[in-house]
């Protein structure tokens, strides 16, 4: 095959890639509703492919390091009528602490911080949910107070909340709302103070979460 005939060959196969694409694409969509109040009562499950916890850390005063982890899980129950029975639960596997450096992850892993072998997992469960305001985007915002458990020692955090907003997947029709959030927290007070001032002592936790309906 010459060249010409085969510029003409790839194009052919890159327009049709394209028009199947655009097929298996919804023709409209809208968003999701960024009022709470429209949420469907119920139990949500967390969607693991669209989930993400972060932290930050201060490095040696050089940078604010930052990690994540892989594995995350969780429900949510969502009452919008009556906030006093609405909550989350979430948990981390600790042994999926991810730097992109696998020494730091084993470090991490070890005795000195998560101690991932006796301690395997991270829970918060929700105690209290409020609204606060919203955007000025629209998007309501709020506080989530609860109990957080690391290294076997359990304190109480708060989480500043975003709503995303609530509504129907234009892939595959599933119900779903979604949140982003921060939260600080001292690592000192969970029994994990190594290498304290060096690394900070102060965590920034920020995730990025969807539930689907049950």
């Amino acid at each position: 095959m010459n060249f010409s005939k085969l510029m003409m060959a790839a194009t052919v196969m890159t327009a049709s890639a394209f028009a199947v694409q655009a097929a298996d694409a919804p023709a409209a969509y809208a968003g999701p509703s960024k009022d709470y109040k429209t949420v469907t009562a119920g139990t949500y499950k967390l969607d693991k492919t669209h989930a993400g916890v972060n932290f930050r850390i201060d490095h040696l005063g050089f940078s604010n390091f930052i990690g994540r982890f892989e594995d995350i899980d969780g429900t949510a129950t969502v009452n919008p009528a009556d906030l006093s029975k609405s909550g989350v639960v979430i948990t981390i596997e600790t042994d999926s602490v991810d730097t992109n450096v696998d020494k730091l992850d084993d470090h991490l892993e070890a005795a000195d911080f998560f101690d991932s072998k006796t301690f395997k997992a991270i829970t918060f469960t929700s105690t209290k949910v409020e609204v606060t305001g919203t955007t000025p985007e629209g998007k309501s915002i709020g506080k989530v107070h609860g109990m957080l458990s690391l290294r076997g020692v359990t304190k109480p955090v708060v989480l500043d909340v975003v709503f995303n907003g609530h509504g129907v997947s234009p892939f595959g029709g599933s119900e779903r709302i979604g949140f982003d959030g921060t939260t600080t927290i001292k690592r000192s007070d969970f029994g994990m103070g190594a290498m304290v001032p060096m690394v900070g002592d102060s965590v920034q936790i920020q995730f990025a979460v969807e539930f689907t309906k049950a």
